[in-house]
């Protein structure tokens, strides 16, 4: 059967049902298995990125190439990774006259060393989508744009500004390698099966990140500091002195008073603002 002709035309349903049909695929939730049936999100995470002729694409969680045909119209290579064996195969037989600008990785992105790329888009199985952010901010070869569909709910997280309700340790660690801002938002009825949750597209645009946002105490910093958000910065971060002896405990707190910050609620103040803080409290600990 041409599956394809289903995609030329944009029948997207129809591509689902036949090929979940024909190869008797089972979606797993534990995978976050979505398969996108509507076009127009699709035309959305392509003029997202702004996609040419000469981009090479990563793309995340391939499912059953829905989307990776129309990034195949538009771009010069594309290294699809999906971990569901099932699904590889089933994307290598449909597109296998593309195979010379397709590149299935049948496997875990997470866990892979990624190729040179500039643009990535994937729509997300929405279970990785902290270790997804992780991954990105880590690589030594980070892509120029991105966009990416997630829950909303991790959406409003990762791009939300201080003073949101959710504003979070993810929105000021994201917010120094990335630029994100939430394009649009879709109901459940553009995926299939459906997910019980709203989704958005979220662009990312590459930063030049300091030096110091790489520093291993800075992720553990920043959960110390938004375990209680509303508290003040000294309450959050008196954890620290559980590591002396009670007797130099106050002495700690003393210091802490001292910091620019001490009294601010963690959810007012904007990543530079917490970089100083980090970089004051290392000093604080070192000298103590």
């Amino acid at each position: 059967m041409d599956f394809l002709r289903y995609l030329e035309k944009e029948e997207l349903k129809k591509y689902t049902n036949a090929l979940i049909e024909s190869y008797a695929i089972i979606t797993h939730k534990s995978h976050g298995q979505n398969f996108v049936i509507r076009k127009s999100l699709i035309d959305d995470l392509i003029s997202t990125v702004n996609l040419e002729e000469e981009d090479i694409v990563v793309e995340v969680g391939g499912g059953i190439g829905t989307v990776t045909y129309y990034l195949l119209q538009k771009c010069k290579r594309i290294f699809l990774y999906e971990m569901d064996p099932i699904l590889s195969s089933v994307i290598l037989k449909v597109f296998n006259d593309y195979k010379t600008k397709l590149d299935v990785n049948s496997g875990d992105f997470l866990l892979q060393d990624i190729p040179n790329h500039n643009k990535l888009v994937s729509n997300l199985p929405y279970n990785i989508s902290s270790p997804f952010i992780k991954k990105i901010t880590e690589m030594k070869h980070r892509p120029e744009i991105l966009a990416v569909t997630f829950q909303k709910e991790f959406a409003d997280h990762l791009c939300a500004e201080p003073g949101d309700s959710a504003y979070s340790r993810l929105s000021v660690h994201s917010s120094f390698f990335y630029k994100f801002t939430i394009i649009k938002t879709f109901s459940s009825h553009y995926f299939f099966p459906s997910p019980k949750v709203q989704s958005s597209i979220v662009r990312g645009t590459r930063l030049t990140s300091p030096e110091i946002v790489k520093d291993p105490d800075f992720p553990t910093f920043l959960t110390n500091l938004f375990c209680r958000k509303h508290k003040k910065v000294r309450n959050n971060l008196q954890i620290y002195s559980k590591q002396y002896e009670r007797k130099l405990r106050k002495n700690f707190m003393k210091e802490v008073d001292n910091l620019e910050f001490y009294s601010n609620q963690p959810k007012n103040l904007s990543p530079n603002e917490i970089l100083r803080l980090f970089q004051e409290f290392k000093s604080l600990m070192k000298s103590f």
